[in-house]
Formats: structure tokens, C-alpha cells, sequence
């Protein structure tokens, strides 16, 4: 029963992080780009004022398809769903439920019903949008599964929780293969959340909004909100195990029981913003690529899972 309640009330605490840190993170984003492009740039809080204008507009819905309403309801409530799964070092909680596997193609699963939504859409900007959607994600594939099967092998777990633990251990931590898998986990937080150049789905500049073109009010609200809190959830992955796990493993035998949860979790929330300013900064000095150039770094790049892997199974 107090297991039970524990669960509970750390699945409400998650969600609602979810809900409050997701649209901040992006004012960061936009406020980190604006600086460095020496623009002056919109308050911090601007994400939160564009979602609440959306929210306030008349729904429009393209065409009367039972489906393109469902959708944005379904592509939240599933990124929001899976915001509750995120594993915090040393706080027992919903990600002791849920495995590395599940967790990563259930997001794989929101892009899909948004490339199916955009190819049921008679409109050619909308179909271009999902398509690129679609490359993206076939050609991406192989580099998310490399990336899961050398984190099993090296850390022997696929339980979310157990890893977000074991991945700080020095004995683990500090090979070469680990550091090539914590690259990778960054990699994949950085092409899935869609920043530049790597938005080519939306790409406003050519296909105006792509998949999203063709909704507006709350529906559109709610697909812009799906992304935030989806770029969020990437992003508390290699966060939680590549800069959280290493220092709450070392604090461990200083702080114990609630102390170290609360440390564990402020400094989740502390590395979840500067990581996002550091990806502003990156995707400030990234201009928009086309799309057959694109693909070749992405191919070019699943090397480096490959080599944390088979260096994994070397011992280093």
C-alpha cells in the first residue's frame, strides 16, 4: 500500500513537471538562440503564452476525418503518458515498470501516427512533411537500436530504473564504450527532438509547417505541446544517466533516503536546462541542410554506437 501511494505520487509529480518544465525549456531555447544571434528575442516565458493563445483560438480540424481529431489528443496523451516513465536516479517510481526497448519506440510511435495524419491530408505540403518524417525516422532506426543493445549489454539491464543507477557506476562509467553510448544517447535526443537542421518534417521555410499545416487553434495547440514535452522526455534519458547517475552514485554514501531523492531530482532539473542551452547553441550555428545531404550524416554517424558496442563486448 505505501508502495503503492509512493508510485503514485511520483507519477503526479513527474507529470506535472512534464507539463510545467517542457514549455520553459523552449523559452530557454528560443532566449539561447536570440543572444547568440545578437536578436533580441522573446521573454522566457513566450512558449507558454503561444500555447495558451492556441488553446484560446477556434479548433480547426483539415477535412471531416474522424482521425485527424483524434490524433493530436493521441500523440499528448501518449508523449505525456510516457513523461511518467522517466527514471531519476535513486527515486523508486513508474520507470521500475518499464524497459530501455519500450520506452524509446513508444515515442517512435507518436512520429508515426504524425506521418500517418500528414499522408491522409490532400495537401502537398502536408504529404511532404511526412515523408521527410518518415526517411528520417527508417534511416535513424539503425542507429536507436545499436544504441539500446550496447547500453543492455554493457550496463546487463533493460529496466529504465536499474539502468538510471547501474550506468554511474564507476566500472561502467568511466570506459570508452560508455562514453561512446552517452554520445549516442545525446545524438538521438538532439535528430528526434527535431532541432535544426534536423526539422525537416516542419521546415517552415519550405513546407510551411509540413504535418501541421493544415490544424489550427487547439489542435495545433496541442501538437506544438506534444513536441516540447517530447523533446523533454528525450532529453531526461541521457541527462538522467550521463550526467545524474555518475554524481548521485558518488553522493550516495553521503546522502541517503529522501535527501539524496530531492538531491537526485533537483540536479536532474538543474542538467535538464543547461542541456538545453547547450543544444540552442548548437542549433544557433546550424543553418537548414537538404534533405539528401542530410541522410549522410546520420548513416555516417551510427559508427559510433557500433563502436561503443563492440568495444562493450571487448571489456573496454
Amino acid at each position: 500500500m505505501v508502495n503503492c501511494i509512493i508510485y503514485s505520487a511520483w507519477a503526479l509529480i513527474l507529470l506535472l513537471t512534464a507539463l510545467v518544465i517542457a514549455p520553459l525549456m523552449d523559452g530557454v531555447r528560443r532566449v539561447v538562440k536570440a543572444r547568440v544571434q545578437r536578436r533580441i528575442g522573446p521573454p522566457v516565458l513566450q512558449t507558454i503564452y503561444d500555447l495558451r493563445k492556441l488553446f484560446r483560438l477556434t479548433s480547426l480540424v483539415p477535412y471531416r476525418n474522424y482521425f485527424l481529431v483524434f490524433s493530436p489528443y493521441l500523440v499528448f496523451s501518449t508523449i505525456l503518458l510516457l513523461s511518467v516513465f522517466i527514471p531519476i536516479p535513486f527515486i523508486t517510481g513508474p520507470s521500475n515498470i518499464i524497459d530501455i526497448i519500450s520506452f524509446m519506440y513508444i515515442l517512435l510511435f507518436t512520429s508515426t501516427i504524425i506521418i500517418i495524419t500528414a499522408l491522409m491530408i490532400p495537401n502537398p505540403y502536408s504529404n511532404a512533411g511526412g515523408i521527410r518524417e518518415s526517411v528520417l525516422i527508417t534511416i535513424f532506426e539503425l542507429f536507436i537500436a545499436f544504441t539500446i543493445i550496447g547500453i543492455a549489454y554493457k550496463v546487463g539491464t533493460l529496466n529504465m530504473y536499474l539502468l538510471s543507477i547501474e550506468y554511474g557506476q564507476p566500472k561502467i562509467y568511466l570506459k570508452p564504450s560508455t562514453l561512446l553510448l552517452s554520445l549516442s544517447l545525446l545524438i538521438i535526443a538532439y535528430i528526434e527532438g527535431a532541432y535544426t537542421p534536423f526539422d525537416i518534417g516542419e521546415a517552415e521555410t519550405e513546407v510551411l509547417g509540413g504535418p501541421y499545416l493544415e490544424y489550427g487553434g487547439r489542435y495545433y495547440g496541442l501538437l506544438n505541446y506534444a513536441l516540447l514535452i517530447k523533446r523533454y522526455v528525450l532529453l531526461s534519458l541521457p541527462v538522467s544517466l550521463v550526467f545524474v547517475s555518475p554524481i548521485a552514485n558518488y553522493i550516495s554514501g553521503t546522502l541517503t533516503g529522501y535527501g539524496l531523492m530531492i538531491f537526485s531530482y533537483g540536479l536532474y532539473i538543474l542538467f535538464m536546462f543547461l542541456m538545453m542551452a547547450m543544444f540552442s547553441l548548437i542549433e544557433a550555428f546550424n543553418p537548414r541542410y537538404r534533405v539528401d545531404i542530410l541522410s549522410k550524416p546520420i548513416l555516417v554517424s551510427v559508427i559510433i554506437p557500433i563502436t561503443g558496442f563492440l568495444l562493450g563486448w571487448l571489456g573496454w
